[in-house]
């Protein structure tokens, strides 16, 4: 359908007048072309338009599709990829930066001495070198980081998957002997002594790290404790190795959860420290929540919801409903590869064939889920 027609329909279902209509397709024409038709989500040939269009009929009334509308036209927050490849470039100078302070304590010095201390340059040097770059997930755009960092970072420094195989830690620790002896570090060991593992986005903190029914759990947990389980701790991985922690975006809940929980977990570790850092920090004014100024958009929220999105990965120990996304988060975030499921779920949920609730959910950005609920549609 041509941008022109669906435009027209919008404005018939909105009935909105010649100016208010005019006002709003000219925001609609720029953000549509500079980031919500871009959304990997949508099947080929789908254009945002159409599906706002869909989305916004699954809401009987006029004054319910205006506070729907109001609700992307005001508090939508859409990453798109060129902004996402910013947050992806701003992740090396927070590593050089930490890296600098480790260092700076390590040799007795102050953080703005180092820039003038032989003996640092050659440690930063040396820690540089024996830092590996970890990806938590696919949605880590590692091939990316490791592009944008090329002179910085070696292939044989960069791993795709969390889950590294004694095959490939065989590989890694055979190329990093081959740099230290290249670069006059033959004399220090083949070891990595920081670890940066790397993660797109994290809504809640809960898979990063968790005490969960009495053990340790998470993404970090699980790294570290295979490091410790496959024979990695002193033979390729340092002992009291510093993990780096870092996230392009985050929100302000999860930056919070991740502080308080690494620092309760690296008391229970003998063989690792943690940092953490991350590319942007989510306000916490963006946040959509119950107690929300705007009233009703949390009416809307609450009366088209739909149970049959829920599934046993998005279930908590405190609630299953996902009205505001998964644990509560309330986020109206959009990623241009995917919508994270912490967001309200009016953007991206969809019922199931087999729902009965009279409301049935219309996504307005498909989510491609991680996780399926088998036997269930």
């Amino acid at each position: 359908m041509k941008p022109e027609l669906a435009l027209r329909l919008l404005g018939g279902l909105m009935k909105w007048e010649f100016l208010r209509a005019n006002e709003e397709f000219k925001w609609l024409n720029l953000l549509v072309e500079y980031k919500y038709d871009h959304y990997q989500g949508y099947s080929p040939g789908a254009r945002f338009l159409i599906n706002l269009i869909n989305w916004l009929k699954q809401f009987p009334t006029v004054e319910k599709r205006e506070v729907a509308y109001k609700f992307i036209r005001e508090r939508l927050v859409f990453i798109n990829q060129r902004e996402m490849h910013h947050l992806i470039d701003l992740s090396m100078p927070l590593f050089d930066c930490e890296a600098r302070r480790l260092v700076a304590k390590e040799l007795g010095l102050k953080f703005y001495e180092t820039w003038n201390d032989v003996n640092a340059a050659r440690r930063l040097r040396l820690l540089k070198m024996r830092t590996l770059y970890v990806a938590l997930s696919d949605g880590a755009h590692i091939d990316i980081f490791r592009r944008d960092n090329e002179g910085d970072v070696s292939n044989e420094q960069v791993v795709p998957l969390a889950e590294i195989s004694p095959q490939k830690w065989e590989s890694l620790f055979g190329k990093l002997r081959k740099r230290l002896d290249a670069e006059d570090f033959s004399n220090e060991d083949a070891l990595f002594e920081r670890i940066c593992l790397i993660d797109d986005f994290t809504g809640s903190g809960f898979t990063l790290v968790r005490f969960d029914n009495g053990k340790w759990d998470g993404k970090v947990h699980n790294f570290c404790h295979q490091c410790e389980t496959n024979g990695e701790m002193g033979t390729r991985v340092k002992k009291g190795c510093t993990v780096h922690v870092h996230h392009y975006l985050a929100s302000t809940k999860a930056k919070e959860s991740i502080t308080q929980e690494l620092e309760r977990y690296e008391k229970s570790s003998a063989n690792f420290s943690f940092t953490k850092t991350f590319s942007y920090v989510l306000p916490q004014d963006i946040v959509v929540s119950h107690e929300d100024n705007d009233q009703e958009l949390v009416s809307l929220i609450s009366e088209f919801y739909d149970e049959s999105i829920q599934s046993t990965h998005t279930t908590t120990h405190t609630s299953n409903n996902i009205s505001y996304g998964y644990r509560q988060c309330g986020l109206p975030l959009v990623l241009d590869h995917n919508t994270p499921n912490n967001s309200v779920a009016l953007l991206w949920a969809k019922s199931k064939d087999s729902s009965v609730s009279p409301q049935k959910m219309r996504p307005l950005f498909h989510r491609k889920e991680r996780h399926i609920d088998h036997g269930k549609k």
